[in-house]
């Protein structure tokens, strides 16, 4: 896939939910302002939404979008990472904006954990990404797993006191996620 490519789908899903990113981001400021400090709202909160981020991307919600892409001559797993930075990148923006706040209205740095926040919010956004191409028990089934994931890092986080180990256990899930994804969309290929 080129850049192109990758950028011009990644744009079309932002520009069509950028209500979507408005709204997500005007809550987090919101939130920001009024919780104070800690771990657990923030990381919670914008996994939530980062949740609702990814399941927004399921298909028919913008049918002009997802005839355009799958007429793109593009397998399934590059369609999987394009589609993936969209709700990643509504997640991103989320926490920063959620920080952003927090950081006016309580005057405190809050850069170690937005690290551990950001990435506990991307690996429980692409497992929830898994959700939007199935139905039923599967889907919910995804959905627990995405809140499971923001549960173990926010444990690994606190309880085990380890930064890295929440880093790197977002990573695995992330990766793992996003192949997930990718193997799933490359099952309804016709290429």
């Amino acid at each position: 896939m080129t850049s192109r490519a990758l950028l011009a789908i990644v744009l079309a899903r932002l520009r069509a939910e950028r209500r979507t990113v408005a709204y997500a981001c005007a809550a987090a400021v919101v939130a920001g302002l009024v919780q104070s400090r800690g771990l657990a709202a923030p990381l919670f909160f914008c996994s939530t939404l980062g949740i609702v981020a990814a399941l927004v991307q399921s298909p028919g919600r913008h049918p002009h979008l997802d005839l355009c892409e799958e007429a793109a001559p593009l397998f399934g797993r590059e369609l999987a990472r394009a589609k993936a930075l969209v709700p990643c990148a509504i997640a991103a923006l989320v926490t920063v904006a959620y920080f952003a706040a927090t950081l006016v209205g309580n005057l405190w740095n809050p850069s170690a954990e937005l690290v551990v926040v950001l990435a506990a919010v991307v690996a429980s956004t692409l497992t929830a990404l898994s959700a939007t191409i199935r139905s039923g028990p599967p889907r919910m089934l995804y959905v627990a797993l995405a809140c499971g994931s923001s549960v173990v890092a926010y444990v690994i986080a606190i309880y085990g006191n380890s930064l890295a180990g929440e880093l790197a256990f977002c990573a695995l899930t992330s990766f793992l996620a996003l192949r997930q994804y990718g193997e799933a969309l490359a099952r309804y290929d016709p290429i």
